[in-house]
């Protein structure tokens, strides 16, 4: 494939999967040049079927697709192409047909409502979600984040949105030890309903099809140094109560069985992917994906 492979979005209808590329080489805090494309794959035949090129776009980042208007949407940093955004691509032609300005330097993950007309772009160096309408293209709006935010995920009802609350790379120095936080938004009204105290900063946050939100934790030992995640589980509704089970380091995405009886988590800095039972909440395999010198192969990311 095109260098490293970065978030996933799957086309149940077509049997395709859309891949981000991010960058050539280096992470976010460290990038080196930026890429430009997203491929388009055959997970059945594993084959490339095409290399969606976006240039000037550049440094895609999350996507969702909205399977019934057959619209692909990927979060791009600012560049030669303008301001940080959301590109939005016709999956029948595959072609971009729109961009949609954020207001913020580089949106990261992004998420939209199940009737397709609004969007959440969580922006991990800028204090705000940005609130996109996708029926008419435009900016609706900005939630306070005053610490970043890191990934952002819907319940199934379309009510709520749960997002975490405090960027991995927020410049704590400058901001006081921010608080470990899982933002809680009402869809409605575009308003923080509240925020849940978590026990150590998250990253990836995601939503089974009965409710259940499932959050990872990246933690560090008593030198700062990276050690051992958790996936925390919390209950629809309430959040309650906490079920834990330990992951790799710095994990970064999570996602379910549609029955939600398993759960999957990529371990970033470790390279691995955790398979937890979720009726048990207990590990039932560890695969190791990339898992290199961490400071120095792109460990594993997006997961489908």
């Amino acid at each position: 494939m095109t260098a490293q492979p970065h978030e996933i979005a799957i086309d149940y209808a077509a049997g395709l999967l859309y891949v981000s590329h991010t960058y050539r080489s280096g992470v976010y805090t460290a990038p080196g040049e930026k890429a430009h494309e997203i491929s388009v794959v055959d997970p059945y035949g594993r084959e490339v079927v095409e290399v969606l090129s976006l240039d000037p776009e550049e440094a895609h980042h999350g996507l969702a697709l909205d399977q019934d208007r057959g619209l692909l949407y990927a979060t791009v940093e600012a560049g030669p192409a303008g301001g940080g955004a959301i590109v939005v691509i016709d999956t029948a032609t595959r072609r971009q047909i729109d961009r949609i300005e954020v207001g913020a330097r580089g949106p990261h993950w992004f998420a939209i409502t199940p009737d397709g007309r609004k969007g959440y772009a969580t922006n991990k160096a800028d204090p705000f979600i940005s609130v996109l309408d996708l029926v008419e293209r435009t900016p609706a709006g900005c939630i306070p984040a005053p610490y970043g935010t890191e990934e952002i995920a819907v319940s199934p009802d379309g009510r709520l949105a749960y997002a975490a609350g405090r960027a991995l790379h927020y410049d704590n120095e400058r901001a006081g030890e921010a608080p470990a936080t899982l933002m809680v938004i009402d869809t409605a009204s575009d308003a923080t309903d509240r925020q849940e105290p978590l026990d150590a900063p998250a990253c990836p946050v995601h939503v089974a099809t009965d409710g259940r939100v499932l959050v990872g934790l990246v933690r560090r030992d008593g030198r700062g140094a990276p050690a051992d995640g958790q996936l925390t589980v919390l209950s629809p509704g309430g959040l309650a109560p906490f079920v834990t089970a330990p992951v790799g380091e710095v994990p970064i995405t999570i996602r379910t069985t549609p029955a939600g009886e398993r759960a999957f988590v990529a371990n970033l800095r470790s390279g691995t992917l955790h398979v937890v039972d979720l009726a048990t909440v207990t590990v039932t395999a560890v695969l190791d994906i990339d898992p290199g010198d961490p400071d120095s192969t792109p460990g594993a990311h997006g997961i489908v």
